[in-house]
């Protein structure tokens, strides 16, 4: 949080030192990342803590469900800030709903203590063994007879053994609130020497089993001493702040590219338009010509016609024809009409318009004997070019469409093969 509160105010301060020199993405990428460090301040204010006093925990009301409460504990050099996951449960429960929760309990460990093995005198991978059941409404103490062939967890051990491998007793003492019950089978299991660590857990959890049938307690109390070593909680820290810097950090350093990205598609896009407008424009230009007007007539009717039609919301903006009227516009302001042609191929951009720009200015000069003919060429040639780019885009649509053609045929096959494969299995 305090990360976040650094960026955030300095934001602010860049903001209003330097708001009027940065660019426009600049812009963007300062007021995502203030953005992005004010929400991960939000979150982090509104997260909740669980842990009250240092040692308790808020139980739900009854009905409410359990939760879990990630937390870490130290003790010593045995352990450091090591993670472990308290279920705190809810209001106990009444004495028939206790009991039948426990014979519920009963049925799901013969179902599932098993695991990957065949069955439960068969036993030789790693079994199921879990410290509640019922949804976590009935808590687990596991002991067993020999703790030479398997261990608390489960994990068979690779030793030696009889030929019909060795019967252990499992011992399972089942607690629902203030009800309890002791539940005896027979399996084969292989233990190892527990470690000084999972000793010292295997004690706090037994301490933690022991509060959840505490009655009349709204707090679960966690344990301060395991013997003589000393615990000290603490709440697993989830770095969620941060974690929405870095995410308005990584969009701040994408901005740029998505817009470089924005302006290059625009671009191309206008130019494929400008390429499909052109061969059009000209076939204006020779049509007008050829019925006796002059070049400026000509293109002062093509500029109104546009002007007319876009009026009436008849036709959508173009941009070929936006800068035709602008080039009728700037000769009205005073720029001359060969100046105005050569502007409008550089405004237009592409070798064909800076051409036709090129084109009509040299002939204002020279007279425009011939101009028609020359346009009619020009007009030839760029259809051509236009039917061999719809023939370039035809090719590339239908590229772009193979994908989902695939993907069609996939699920075809799926609905013809499955029921194909079900009935001969059948």
């Amino acid at each position: 949080m305090v990360l976040c509160t650094v960026v955030l105010a300095a934001g602010f301060v860049i903001w209003l030192a330097a708001r009027k020199r940065l660019t426009l993405t600049g812009r963007r990428m300062l007021l995502t990342m203030t953005v992005m460090a004010g929400l991960g301040l939000a979150a982090g204010a509104s997260q909740e803590e669980t842990l009250l006093d240092g040692r308790y925990l808020e139980r739900n009301e009854n009905g409410a469900g359990s939760y879990e409460a990630k937390l870490q504990v130290n003790a010593g050099e045995l352990l450091e800030d090591y993670s472990l996951t308290v279920t705190v449960p809810e209001t106990q429960l009444t004495k028939e709903e206790e009991k039948q929760l426990l014979e519920a309990a009963k049925r799901e460990i013969d179902a599932e203590f098993p695991g990957d093995n065949k069955d439960s005198e068969n036993i030789r991978e790693a079994v199921l063994i879990r410290d509640s059941y019922q949804d976590g409404k009935v808590a687990t103490e596991w002991e067993f007879d020999n703790y030479e062939v398997m261990d608390l967890q489960g994990n068979v051990m690779d030793v030696e053994l009889p030929e019909k491998g060795t019967v252990v007793t499992a011992s399972v003492n089942l607690s629902c609130g203030t009800s309890a019950c002791r539940y005896e089978f027979s399996f084969r299991v292989l233990p190892k020497q527990l470690g000084q660590s999972e000793l010292l857990l295997k004690e706090v959890e037994d301490y933690l089993q022991e509060q959840e049938t505490e009655e009349g307690s709204r707090r679960l109390k966690l344990p301060e001493y395991v013997g003589e070593q000393a615990l000290a909680w603490s709440e697993k820290p989830e770095y969620l702040p941060e974690k929405i810097l870095l995410l308005g950090t990584c969009v701040t350093v994408l901005l740029p590219l998505l817009e470089n990205s924005r302006q290059k598609e625009a671009k191309k896009k206008r130019d494929r338009e400008l390429a499909r407008e052109y061969p059009e424009l000209l076939g204006k230009l020779v049509l007008l010509m050829g019925a006796g007007m002059t070049l400026w007539a000509a293109w002062n009717k093509i500029a109104a016609n546009y002007s007319k039609e876009r009026k009436k919301n008849t036709i959508r903006p173009q941009i070929v024809y936006e800068e035709v009227l602008k080039t009728c516009y700037e000769v009205q302001g005073g720029v001359g009409e060969e100046r105005a042609y050569e502007r409008f191929g550089e405004r237009c951009g592409g070798i064909r318009y800076r051409k036709l720009g090129n084109m009509l200015a040299q002939n204002l000069r020279k007279g425009t004997n011939g101009l028609v003919g020359l346009l009619e060429k020009e007009a030839e040639d760029a259809f051509e070019e236009r039917k061999s780019m719809a023939r370039k885009y035809g090719e590339e649509a239908g590229a772009k469409l193979m994908f989902p053609m695939l993907v069609m045929l996939g699920v075809i096959m799926v609905i013809l093969l499955v029921p194909a494969i079900s009935s001969f299995q059948i």
